[in-house]
């Protein structure tokens, strides 16, 4: 593995920033993280794109251009020397005064490295995922930030107790996103995603992208949690996942407990059409 820190490269027992780094300490900066498959590395404009709008939203000045962070991931990625990839781009506030709020004396930091890249198993695609609901959200969930605690203690709660991920569920009781992923609600035939209060993923705006073009449309609304409990089939979609059905929602079991006709087509054209 090679690992970019503001433009240079280091190897991975090389590679160090500060521990005064307001990343660190504060949760503070952003991140996104792209698929690179037999070699190609997909959307990376769009991904950057959301980086960068993402470092707009909580003010963090950089000196980074989008094709500056392009180039330098494509070598990041090409210096792993492997075919399949997940890059990791992230983007802190840097070393600066403490507290917190002392971000004038900040010097971003840029970290870029690739890991390998594991879709799930051909037997998850066919058998499909349980999801737990849990009243979490993310700060300033529209942002790929690093405050993640959100979405890594649902995945603990839901592999305590029996489940293979967390949907989380605002105090209204819509459901709003997964752990690291979007979701999809097929009900009365109609294919729905939540509105607001998510992530907006790179992955999800493809597939309605897909579906429409497959003259399926896609309504963007509120999803109570009880509509998740009747529905006809939920998948959900991310960058490392593609599309993944859903097969029981709490103690619910979804449609006919299979992976279901919609969600089966549109990962078959998603595979044929893309990676």
């Amino acid at each position: 593995m090679t690992v970019c820190i503001n433009g240079q490269f280091f190897s991975p027992d090389e590679a160090k920033i500060s521990i005064f780094d307001h990343g660190l300490l504060y949760g503070d900066g952003v991140f996104d993280t792209i698929a690179a498959v037999d070699g190609e590395i997909w959307w990376l404009d769009e991904h950057l794109e959301r980086l960068l709008q993402g470092c707009n939203s909580i003010l963090l000045k950089h000196p980074w251009s989008k094709s500056e962070l392009s180039k330098l991931a494509k070598e990041t990625f090409l210096q792993t020397n492997q075919p399949n990839g997940r890059i990791r781009i992230t983007i802190t506030r840097g070393v600066g005064d403490i507290p917190s709020y002392s971000i004038n004396s900040c010097q971003p930091n840029l970290i870029i490295f690739s890991t390998p890249l594991d879709f799930p198993q051909e037997s998850t695609y066919l058998k499909g995922l349980s999801i737990k609901s849990i009243n979490y959200s993310r700060v300033f969930p529209n942002v790929k930030n690093l405050s993640f605690l959100p979405s890594v203690l649902g995945n603990i709660e839901a592999k305590k107790t029996g489940y293979d991920d967390s949907v989380f569920v605002n105090e209204s009781k819509n459901v709003t996103e997964g752990t690291t992923w979007n979701i999809f609600v097929l009900t009365d035939n109609k294919l729905i995603t939540p509105k607001d209060s998510l992530l907006v993923g790179v992955t999800r705006n493809k597939v309605i992208e897909l579906s429409e073009s497959l003259g399926i449309s896609v309504e963007k609304s509120l999803i109570p949690l009880e509509m998740l409990y009747s529905s006809q089939e939920i998948f959900i979609t991310g960058t490392t996942k593609r599309i993944l059905g859903i097969t029981k929602v709490d103690d619910f079991t979804v449609g006919n407990g299979g992976i279901g006709n919609l969600t089966s087509k549109l990962l078959k054209e998603y595979r044929r059409i893309f990676y």
